[in-house]
């Protein structure tokens, strides 16, 4: 089925270049779950120009008690009380 991302957060290296880290919120509708996936590409100049990169999965509440400081942090816990903040009943 399909792989459904959020982009809660890219924090640049530098200016006008794209590399540094991203933070995706992640729902996967063939595996049942929700995650945060944190996606990096760094310069690298003792690679003669090649980036390091990577990617990471963490579950929410891992997410959420390990990376305290991190960009994406504030953004996922904003994503997370809109998700499930309770009806505001009308008036009739």
């Amino acid at each position: 089925m399909a792989v459904l991302k959020r982009e809660l957060a890219f924090a640049a290296d530098r200016p006008m270049e794209n590399v540094g880290d991203w933070w995706h919120l992640v729902l996967d509708t063939d595996a049942p779950g929700l995650y945060v996936e944190h996606t990096w590409m760094h310069a690298n100049p003792h690679m003669n120009g090649l980036a390091a990169h990577g990617s990471e999965r963490y579950g929410i509440n891992d997410f959420l008690t390990l990376a305290e400081g991190q960009p994406a942090h504030p953004v996922l816990m904003s994503a997370l009380k809109e998700m499930f903040r309770e009806a505001i009943p009308t008036s009739d």
